[in-house]
């Protein structure tokens, strides 16, 4: 795997009407481990990007999630497989808020080794895109010292 200088890529822009209810998505929810060989859209990882992490009010940068003190420690990578995305190579990209859109951080598909990584979870290597969360735990620690973690933790479930 190799570090990639790329151009960002935009992604598209998201839907903010129209879908699923609320109250029917949470009823029809289900954690799914047996994944199509078809390759998902990129508009459709451009919108859970944004509703985990997108700014819904540019003037002020807040996001789609709550972010104890506005201090949005949380960043986002997607990790991708062969052929799992249309029109996007496999590798790991981080996801810009800022911008809406991804930067490649390194080629390849690595799909194998986070499935390893995760104890031995098979359904990892076959999942068109895995979504890594990392934090800057220093942005919120910074302003609430050890309560900061619990805020973090947090903050990874309101993105979930």
């Amino acid at each position: 795997m190799n570090k990639q200088e790329t151009s960002k890529i935009v992604l598209p822009a998201q839907f903010i009407t129209g879908g699923l209810p609320l109250v029917e998505a949470v009823y029809l929810r289900r954690s799914i481990r047996d994944f199509s060989p078809s390759p998902i859209a990129l508009f459709q990882l451009s919108q859970i990007l944004w509703a985990a992490q997108g700014i819904t009010a540019p003037a002020t940068k807040q996001r789609a999630v709550p972010s104890a003190g506005g201090t949005y420690p949380l960043e986002f990578y997607a990790l991708t497989g062969d052929n799992s995305i249309e029109t996007l190579e496999s590798g790991i990209y981080h996801y810009e808020p800022e911008t809406h859109a991804l930067s490649l951080q390194a080629s390849g598909d690595i799909r194998a080794e986070l499935a390893e990584a995760a104890f031995g979870q098979d359904f990892i290597a076959v999942a068109p895109v895995s979504l890594i969360i990392c934090a800057i735990s220093d942005k919120t620690f910074t302003r609430y010292n050890v309560r900061g973690e619990r805020y973090v933790y947090m903050e990874v479930g309101h993105a979930g």
